[in-house]
């Protein structure tokens, strides 16, 4: 009997916390709902050829991490539509990266709503959204869906895709701007 009713008790403190989990996840859904960046208006989905390309293990963690854990408090394409970009390499190396791109990407470096371009912003971004209440991804889901938001933007925002993103990134804006005056000026008139 005793048993049976600490199991009881578990059960309904175990459900309790899995409630308080997902009210945590629908009050940081409700936030950015409330609060859209012109990322939220781009696809929520690369492409099927474009994740082809991508090792295995980068898919991995846009499959189950970025489109299902974190899309449970805002939707994939915030941070698929991101102006982020983080340049390649490790420790020192990406300073001499970034130094570099500076003189030879230096068209990325004239707007940050189009290209923010840091040494360690998706790092950062991620660590971030991990601290948010509720958020159940773990250190290692975080820092695979890192190496893929790191990996994806040097793919899709620059080299031969660099005319397209800024296409896309400058539409994103320039709809945004007309459909949101007051939170584009918030965001992106600083």
């Amino acid at each position: 009997m005793r048993k049976s009713l600490l199991l009881v008790v578990a059960g309904i403190l175990m459900g309790g916390s899995a409630w308080a989990g997902d009210a945590a996840y629908e009050a940081e859904k409700a936030k950015a709902l409330a609060n859209p960046y012109a990322n939220d208006f781009g696809p929520d989905k690369i492409s099927d050829k474009d994740l082809a390309s991508y090792p295995v293990e980068l898919q991995d963690a846009y499959k189950n991490v970025l489109l299902i854990k974190c899309a449970k408090c805002h939707s994939s394409a915030r941070p698929l539509n991101s102006q982020f970009f983080e340049v390649a390499g490790k420790g020192a190396e990406k300073q001499a990266n970034l130094d570099k791109m500076k003189s030879t990407d230096s068209d990325m470096f004239f707007s940050k709503n189009v290209w923010q371009v840091e040494t360690d912003i998706w790092q950062r971004y991620v660590k971030r959204m991990m601290s948010k209440p509720g958020c159940d991804i773990s250190d290692a889901e975080g820092k695979a869906v890192y190496k893929f938001l790191s990996f994806d933007s040097q793919q899709r925002k620059a080299g031969k895709n660099k005319a397209a993103w800024k296409a896309h990134r400058e539409k994103l804006l320039a709809d945004f701007k007309t459909k949101n005056p007051a939170r584009y000026k918030e965001l992106y008139e600083k």
